[in-house]
């Protein structure tokens, strides 16, 4: 009884690797398919940007955000910069409100970024096209909306653009870079390569202004985006990604932030699934929505890094199975690496990327730890990633072609 009762977990522990694999293996090739966008179309309209950044006790970064911000090359009087504030020091709302943006200063019992964002709309007017959303720490390129406005010429609904790493100062900080670039390779170029919708990743995408505004009142939890994510799509929205409209992203530059940031990933990874398993289902069956079951697929996926060290030590078994059954994993651990190296840009195959790639193991570690805790801590409260002010953009910006 018990050696049956073994062979039905080794069959579905099998069975759940290989799919893990041969997902992400099909997307990561599905981004050869991807189609750069022409940026020299003669322009139609001009659409107008609400440009959202929540910002919350982020006294040390928003000023320099907003000032970047203000430096787009799009018309200014198709954007604005739109400032929500919880929780800022009064000297500086006093600096924010001595530059051209919009201010909203809120302070919550609980906060959430569903929640900032919901009071900015209630009292913006509505001369808007399309909200740009921001977190606190990211950094437009100059050029930023003028690619989102070519890319948004026929009403879309919503687009994501491409987020890289603002700073690679430690190797935590190039670990993150790295597992950003897989994922827009796989979830987001190869989606989009093969027809399927993008993911969000919760920044850096705009969306049309009246459905937003109208969506974001029933969200309310620390998930908002993923919530989003889950409603577009139901609604048989197609989420487009623009691959050469960056956005610097501050990476975690330290294991403590990894895990805190990890554990909220992962415990928004896991929201409401088994709703939204079944949801799926029918919206398959009956409304042919491929990329709403597509998405509740991706819900039961592995973390990278998780499923690179499960794959890994699957070799293991070369010791004690039989050779046919160590091959299968051999094949399915090339295969994982492949996926991978598919998504990692050029300008990280140096040194600092092969002494970072030495923090592997603890980076493992440190994720079945955050994955341990993660249950229930995203749709309970509001888990704050801390920024700071990392000035390697400019270093970044010259490696753009390469990504």
């Amino acid at each position: 009884m018990v050696k049956y009762l073994l062979l039905i977990l080794e069959s579905i522990g099998l069975i759940y690797l290989v799919f893990n694999i041969f997902y992400i293996t099909i997307y990561s090739f599905g981004a050869f398919f991807y189609k750069r966008t022409n940026f020299n179309i003669p322009i139609i309209k001009y659409n107008k940007f609400a440009v959202l950044i929540p910002a919350y006790k982020s006294d040390d970064i928003i000023l320099n955000t907003v000032k970047e911000s203000l430096l787009q090359s799009y018309d200014k009087k198709y954007f604005d910069i739109i400032v929500i504030g919880d929780s800022l020091l009064e000297s500086t709302l006093d600096k924010l409100n001595s530059l051209d943006i919009k201010l909203f200063s809120v302070q919550f019992e609980i906060s959430t970024k569903a929640k900032s964002l919901n009071t900015a709309l209630a009292l913006l007017p509505e001369i808007y096209d399309y909200c740009c959303i921001l977190d606190v720490d990211n950094i437009m390129e100059i050029d930023f909306l003028r690619k989102l406005n070519v890319r948004l010429q026929n009403n879309e609904m919503v687009i994501q653009a491409h987020r890289v790493a603002k700073n690679i100062n430690t190797s935590f900080a190039v670990l993150d870079g790295l597992s950003e670039e897989i994922n827009n390779n796989i979830f987001r170029k190869g989606h989009i390569g093969l027809g399927v919708s993008s993911a969000l990743i919760g920044s850096g995408f705009a969306i049309q202004y009246k459905y937003f505004k109208e969506i974001l009142l029933s969200i309310e939890s620390p998930v908002e985006d993923k919530e989003l994510e889950i409603i577009l799509l139901r609604d048989n929205y197609k989420i487009l990604y623009e691959s050469d409209a960056y956005v610097y992203d501050e990476k975690v530059a330290s294991s403590s932030v990894f895990v805190n940031q990890r554990k909220r990933w992962i415990a928004s990874q896991f929201y409401d699934f088994n709703k939204v398993f079944f949801d799926c289902i029918v919206e398959l069956v009956v409304n042919k929505n491929f990329d709403f079951f597509d998405k509740a697929m991706q819900k039961i996926l592995l973390p990278r890094v998780l499923l690179l060290a499960v794959s890994a030590l699957s070799i293991l078994t070369i010791f004690f199975a039989t050779f046919s059954y160590a091959i299968v994993f051999i094949i399915l651990f090339m295969f994982c690496c492949l996926s991978f190296f598919l998504g990692i840009p050029s300008k990280y195959y140096n040194l600092k990327t092969i002494k970072a790639s030495l923090s592997l193991p603890k980076a493992v570690i440190l994720m079945v730890f955050a994955l341990l805790k993660s249950k229930g801590a995203a749709n309970k409260k509001f888990i704050h990633t801390k920024h700071e002010f990392l000035d390697e953009i400019e270093s970044n910006k010259s490696s753009e072609g390469n990504i």
